[in-house]
């Protein structure tokens, strides 16, 4: 997924309203970008499983897309925060940075660092040290 598919994806997911779909004219609002971008967008998106329209063009997002979605978060919060608290990178830019490090991994590089963290996750929550992802 590139970072701009990863950008339609996370508004898509803050618009949620109870599967009744988002119109297209709603993203491009939220995002200030045309309606033929978020329909070329929702295009490659669509192809790739992540969301799907219905008859009146209104989207949904797919399970694979939450799931991936969730994957890339799980790695962009991590990643986000360490930037930002351990090399003092502004926490705009941290954030930026880390979902364009997420977007230029392999799948299996990308979900084997997500499990990582999760797993790294549960076992400080277990020793006590409340690490957040």
């Amino acid at each position: 997924m590139t970072s701009a598919e990863l950008k339609y994806l996370i508004a898509i997911d803050e618009l949620h309203n109870d599967n009744a779909g988002i119109k297209l004219t709603d993203i491009g609002s939220k995002l200030n970008v045309t309606k033929v971008s978020v329909y070329r967008a929702a295009e490659r998106l669509e192809r790739g499983g992540y969301i799907r329209r219905d008859e009146k063009k209104k989207i949904t997002m797919t399970e694979l897309g939450y799931s991936q979605l969730a994957e890339y978060m799980t790695i962009i919060r991590w990643l986000g925060t360490h930037l930002e608290f351990h090399c003092n990178v502004p926490k705009k830019v941290a954030y930026r940075d880390a979902g364009g490090v997420v977007c230029a991994m392999s799948d299996e590089s990308r979900h084997g660092l997500a499990e990582f963290i999760k797993s790294s996750s549960a076992t400080q929550s277990q020793k006590g040290q409340g690490f957040n992802v």
